[in-house]
């Protein structure tokens, strides 16, 4: 009876320390977002980094090197996604025009067919919701707030700057401090590459699919494809609704301007080209991935965005591994808790 009482003691003082964490890392939420998208963006470019030190070039010039290109990169891409929202934010009341004759098109053919439902055709022109000036907006909060933190230049690319300097030492000091203890030695290491190849393999496949996707949209006709491309290279890192979320705004578009024929075709091309690279190509290159159960990725995106904003959206599963692999593995009462999120339940001995 008196180890029950322990147990469960113990039970609640963990589930209490949590519910503490977790509210003091939601207090510092806007310092933490840029922090761990500096984190995420040095595992993916340090190996850039030793690559060309392994070609013969200084340490400082592959770093400096390595930080412009960054900033090079991130810039072009805040400055065409600023661009483009422009443009599309004046084109919009175009698409509402569109989208009326289209509904007071349909009013009337139904009507020429003795269908009278004016009530109702009344009622949808009158939903907000049907807008598309307003779904595109929903679009443009979810990225602004992912602009908002990489064009943060005064913290973000400072913190950027300082963690790729101190990665080589970082590591070095991490192998000597935990060279008694190798497990723990192990699950950085492989969080560590297990993310990079990640985050670098998704990119790529991103690209691809996004490129495919773009041709797809450009020989249909619609308009803003290469926007519309970024979009579906962006969401492609966020977990289980990403593809979803992403095919939104070209559906739209097409509905309204295209009709329901290219419509049809546009969605079945986007989710061929998407399934061939995620269903196919993706499990060849990957392996067994992250190593999480479709319900963990998903709560986990839930759990994330809630943290972080909608930057939690696009650092979900890398965050959920930090989490798995560095914390719930390491722990021996929370092992059992590490096993059950893993895609398969069962272990290779």
């Amino acid at each position: 009876m008196m180890k029950q009482s322990r147990t469960v003691g113990r039970l609640l003082l963990s589930l209490a320390s949590l519910v503490i964490i977790i509210a003091a890392l939601k207090s510092i939420s806007q310092l933490l977002a840029p922090i761990l998208l500096s984190l995420f963006v040095v595992l993916i470019v340090y190996p850039i980094m030793l690559w060309l030190e392994r070609r013969g070039m200084s340490r400082w010039i592959a770093y400096t090197l390595v930080v412009l290109g960054v900033i090079v990169v991130g810039a072009i891409f805040i400055i065409f996604l600023a661009v483009s929202l422009s443009e599309l934010s004046i084109t919009l009341p175009k698409y509402q025009e569109l989208l009326d004759a289209r509904l007071n098109g349909l009013e009337q053919w139904l009507a020429s067919h003795n269908l009278r439902i004016e009530k109702v055709m009344k009622d949808v022109l009158e939903l907000n919701w049907f807008n598309p000036e307003n779904i595109f907006q929903l679009l443009f909060y979810l990225v602004s707030i992912l602009l908002e933190t990489v064009a943060n230049a005064g913290f973000t690319l400072l913190v950027f700057i300082y963690m790729l300097a101190s990665a080589g030492n970082f590591w070095t000091h991490l192998r000597r401090e935990l060279a008694a203890d190798l497990p723990m030695l192990k699950r950085f290491s492989t969080f560590g590459q297990s993310i990079r190849i990640y985050l670098v393999i998704k990119s790529w496949l991103g690209v691809m699919t996004a490129l495919l996707q773009v041709i797809l949209m450009w020989i249909l006709g619609i308009d803003f494809a290469i926007l519309w491309g970024v979009f579906s290279f962006l969401f492609n890192f966020v977990p289980n609704i990403g593809f979803y979320i992403g095919l939104i705004p070209p559906v739209i578009i097409a509905v309204i301007k295209l009709g329901i024929t290219k419509t049809i075709i546009l969605i079945f091309g986007y989710t061929l080209i998407n399934n061939f690279f995620d269903v196919l190509i993706a499990p060849h290159y990957l392996g067994k991935g992250l190593d999480l159960s479709i319900l963990v990725g998903f709560l986990g995106l839930v759990f994330w965005t809630w943290m972080l904003g909608p930057i939690g959206a696009f650092l979900a599963l890398p965050l959920t591994v930090m989490v798995k692999k560095l914390l719930l593995e390491s722990l021996p009462d929370t092992q059992l808790l590490a096993s059950l999120m893993s895609s398969n339940s069962e272990k290779d001995s």
